[in-house]
């Protein structure tokens, strides 16, 4: 029988909630100039500029131990932008290799420490292994750690 798996990461970043959801959202395509290292590209498609239900992102992106970037393509399946949340299941490229489905949820919550606006952000990745021999993705997790920081960093450079 199958069996649905889960790996959790959270960061605490040093910018504002709403500035690191925008960059996730709405401002999504500029993600390659703040975190060059890891983001090559990134579309959002319909490309109006609204991220809703539906909604699909292409990434192009290095994954740790691939030699060269990556493609993968997700769909929103779930959105709030009320309580800045957003999941995607992929439905195409490398994360579909060894998983019969692979999704992430994205929550960002505003925190306050030492006066400033800060905000905790949390990657859920739920996947399904396709046999028990496939490994539990924590290098992706790792990626999703690596990426945070880098862009909390960019974000806070910007002012």
């Amino acid at each position: 029988m199958a069996q649905i798996h889960k790996l959790e990461v959270e960061i605490k970043a040093k910018c504002s909630a709403q500035k690191f959801y925008t960059m996730m959202t709405r401002d999504a395509p500029k993600l390659q100039k703040y975190v060059p290292q890891i983001v090559h590209n990134c579309q959002v498609l319909p490309g109006d500029g609204q991220v809703r239900l539906g909604s699909v992102f292409v990434w192009d992106y290095v994954q740790g131990d691939k030699p060269s970037g990556v493609q993968t393509k997700v769909k929103i399946t779930a959105v709030d932008h009320a309580n800045m949340s957003l999941t995607s299941t992929v439905f195409e490229g490398d994360l579909t290799k060894g998983y019969s489905s692979f999704a992430n949820t994205l929550t960002i919550s505003p925190t306050k420490r030492n006066g400033n606006n800060n905000c905790l952000v949390k990657w859920s990745v739920q996947y399904e292994k396709e046999n028990e021999d496939v490994p539990d993705p924590t290098y992706f997790v790792k990626m999703l750690e690596d990426f945070t920081k880098e862009l909390d960093t960019s974000l806070l450079e910007e002012k």
